[in-house]
C-alpha cells in the first residue's frame, strides 16, 4: 500500500502541474496575445479596412495586409482587417467604426472608393491616424480633397509605371498594343498616358512603328471587359495592359483563350497566369513601412500627400517573375534613371484625352 506521505507528494506535484498549465494558458506563455485571449477581449491597434472583395486576391489588399502583418510581427503590434459588407459609403463607414470600436489607432484604407468615408471619419475620430493608399480623402458633395492632420495619402506615380510598361512591351517585340482601363479616373488615365509615351520611346529606339488599341471599360462589368479584350486580341493585339484591379482577371482570362499576353498593374499579377509577362507595380510595401515606422516613433506624417515615384523607388516593373524576352537590365535601368531624374516628364494631368498625345512612331486604331 502506498504511504500517505508519498501520496501527498504525488497529489502536490499533480496540482502544481495543473496550476502551471492553467497559468500558461491564461497568460499565453510563448503565444501571442491574440492566441492567448478570446477575440472579443483583444484590442487591435492597426486596422486594414477594405471593401467586400477578397483580401488575399493578389492586389492592393493582400500586399497591404502582408506589409501590416510583417510590421506588426516585428514590432509586437496587434493588427486585424475589416471588410465592408458592400461597396457603399455607409458600409465603409461601418467598417471604420468597427475598427475604432476594437481599439484601432491606425486605420489603413486600401482603395479610392473609400475616399468619401474617410473625409467624414477623419474629423469624427481625430484620435485615429488614417493612411490612404493611392487615394485621398474627398468631399462627397464638392469632390474636393482634404487631408486633416490625422490623415496621410500615399500617391503613386501611375504615369511613370505605365511608361515602363509601354517601353517594355515594345522592346519585348510587340508592335500591336492594347490598353484596357477600368475607368477614366485620373490614375488610370495616367497609366495610359505613360504607356503610350513609353511605347513610343521604345519604337523610336528600335526604328519601328506601333499601333495602339485604347479603351476604357466599366471595371464592374467583367463580361464586358472580357469581350473587349477578346476583340482586341482578335484584331491583332499582341499584349494588353490591364490598368486597374477590376479589369485584370477578365483580361487574363481572354489572353488565355486567345494565346495573348498581359501586363498587370499596381501589384505583381504573375501568379495568376503565365500570360502575364510583367506588371507595372506600386511600392505599397515600402510606402506602408515608411508611414508605420513614422507612426511607431511618434512622427506620423499627417496632413500631407507623400509622393512615391521613380526618384524614391516607389514604382517599377515586376522583374523577378517576368516573362520578358528582350528587355535587358541595362535598358531598364537607363529608362528608370531618366524617370527618376526628371529627364522624362509625362505630365498626365495636363492631358485631356490620351489619344490627343502627339506621337511620331505610334498611331491609335
Amino acid at each position: 500500500m502506498m504511504k500517505k506521505s508519498m501520496l501527498k507528494k504525488i497529489v502536490a506535484l499533480a496540482t502544481g502541474v495543473i496550476v502551471a498549465f492553467a497559468l500558461t494558458m491564461l497568460l499565453g506563455g510563448c503565444k501571442s496575445e491574440e492566441e492567448a485571449l478570446p477575440e472579443e477581449n483583444i484590442d487591435y491597434e492597426i486596422a486594414l479596412v477594405t471593401d467586400d472583395s477578397l483580401v488575399m486576391d493578389g492586389g492592393h489588399s493582400e500586399t497591404a495586409w502582408n506589409a501590416i502583418t510583417e510590421f506588426g510581427g516585428t514590432h509586437g503590434i496587434s493588427h486585424k482587417y475589416y471588410k465592408a459588407t458592400e461597396q457603399t459609403d455607409a458600409a465603409y463607414i461601418e467598417a471604420i467604426k468597427a475598427a475604432k470600436n476594437k481599439g484601432a489607432k491606425v486605420v489603413i484604407i486600401d482603395n479610392s472608393m473609400m475616399a468619401n468615408a474617410v473625409y467624414n471619419m477623419q474629423e469624427k475620430y481625430p484620435e485615429i491616424d488614417f493612411v490612404m493608399l493611392d487615394a485621398s480623402s474627398t468631399d462627397p458633395d464638392k469632390g474636393e480633397s482634404l487631408l486633416m492632420k490625422n490623415t496621410v495619402a500615399a500617391d503613386f506615380d501611375s504615369a511613370q509605371a505605365g511608361y515602363l510598361a509601354g517601353y517594355a512591351a515594345v522592346i519585348d517585340g510587340s508592335t500591336e498594343l492594347g490598353f484596357i482601363g477600368q475607368s477614366e479616373a485620373a490614375d488610370i488615365k495616367a497609366f495610359g498616358c505613360g504607356y503610350v509615351k513609353g511605347a513610343e520611346r521604345a519604337a523610336g529606339e528600335l526604328g519601328t512603328t506601333v499601333t495602339m488599341d485604347y479603351k476604357y471599360c466599366d471595371g464592374t462589368d467583367r463580361e464586358a471587359v472580357y469581350k473587349e479584350a477578346i476583340r482586341m486580341y482578335d484584331d491583332g493585339a499582341q499584349v494588353i495592359f490591364a490598368a486597374g484591379s477590376n479589369v485584370q482577371d477578365a483580361v487574363i482570362e481572354a489572353a488565355e483563350a486567345k494565346d495573348g499576353k498581359v501586363i498587370g498593374s499596381c501589384t505583381d499579377q504573375s501568379g495568376k497566369s503565365d500570360t502575364v509577362i510583367t506588371s507595372a507595380i506600386y511600392g505599397l510595401r515600402g510606402a506602408l513601412k515608411e508611414i508605420l515606422d513614422g507612426y511607431s516613433k511618434g512622427k506620423f506624417p499627417g496632413g500631407i500627400v507623400l509622393p512615391f515615384n521613380a526618384s524614391n523607388e516607389g514604382i517599377g516593373l515586376e522583374l523577378k517573375n517576368n516573362h520578358l524576352k528582350n528587355l535587358t537590365q541595362a535598358q531598364y535601368d537607363a529608362v528608370y534613371k531618366s524617370l527618376a531624374s526628371g529627364e522624362i516628364s509625362i505630365n498626365a494631368d495636363r492631358v485631356e484625352s490620351v489619344e490627343d498625345i502627339i506621337t511620331v512612331n505610334l498611331t491609335f486604331k
